[in-house]
């Protein structure tokens, strides 16, 4: 059975908040296209994600909230 909160290409996702009382919570004013991944053995997964059609940047898997939803 596959893990349906694991984020994969082609997922919208928010950021997580750092830091304050909203800690950990998504931002829900931008949402972000994952583009690219990368997974390396016993490192934390990254994901290149573009928001808002500025310039993709990468981001570690723990900073990104993806939407909930079923996948087809």
């Amino acid at each position: 059975m596959e893990n349906n909160l694991m984020i994969r290409i082609g997922d919208i996702v928010f950021l997580r908040r750092k830091g304050g009382l909203m800690n950990n919570h998504p931002k829900t004013d931008r949402l972000g296209l994952v583009i690219k991944e990368y997974k390396e053995k016993g490192a934390i997964p990254q994901f290149y994600v573009q928001f808002d059609q500025l310039d993709p940047k990468w981001y570690y898997q723990h900073d990104l909230h993806r939407i909930g939803g079923e996948r087809i």
